[in-house]
């Protein structure tokens, strides 16, 4: 006869056995022991690993401003390598820099000379020394040497006279710039600031 602790035991250790038949599937990995004193909240791994590349990029030469002076004095004229624009920087009344040109087709419509109440293309491009970059519409040539005697900017050189510095990238297009602000205009894109 089999006593009622016996019995009991036997049961503990059929059921026992059920269960561990019953759940017969492998698991694979690796045990990790946690501390009981740590929430499931509070436990973290380790961030993954990012790398970062530094790119460094050549300041442009500069070139010598006596080289694209106009026949005034304070003005120097260049021109881009594309042909696309012609640029000046003026110092000899309120200090600007500007290209006229073909604007891209997103440039702002802006008010017309001598009529403000209707806009039309933007066809130059201007930073004074203290206002943000804007486009304009005007009537003369500003921006363009009269005596047509401008040279060309070279790609990854710098015009530098008074507060503003001028340069042109083959693919960005025309940068004019004084300490905070400026504009780079291609023919397909703009950017003021």
């Amino acid at each position: 006869m089999i006593s009622r602790g016996t019995t009991a035991s036997f049961i503990t250790l059929a059921a026992a056995l059920v269960t561990v038949t019953a759940c017969g599937n492998t698991v694979s990995g690796e045990a990790t022991a946690v501390d009981p004193t740590t929430s499931a909240a509070q436990t973290t791994s380790a961030a993954p690993t990012t790398t970062t590349t530094t790119t460094t990029t050549k300041a442009p030469a500069a070139v010598d401003p006596a080289e694209y002076a106009g026949s005034q004095p304070g003005v120097y004229y260049f021109l881009s390598e594309s042909g696309k624009f012609e640029c000046a920087i003026l110092t000899h009344t309120d200090p600007v820099a500007g290209c006229q040109g073909t604007m891209p087709s997103s440039a702002p419509r802006v008010p017309g000379s001598g009529a403000a109440d209707v806009t039309v293309p933007a066809n130059v491009v201007i930073v004074e020394s203290s206002g943000e970059g804007q486009f304009s519409n005007i009537g003369d040539i500003a921006f363009m040497d009269p005596n047509r005697t401008a040279q060309v900017l070279p790609y990854g050189e710098a015009l530098k006279v008074s507060v503003f510095t001028c340069t042109i990238d083959e693919s960005a297009g025309v940068t004019c710039e004084s300490d905070a602000h400026g504009f780079t205009v291609s023919a397909d894109d703009y950017e003021l600031w």
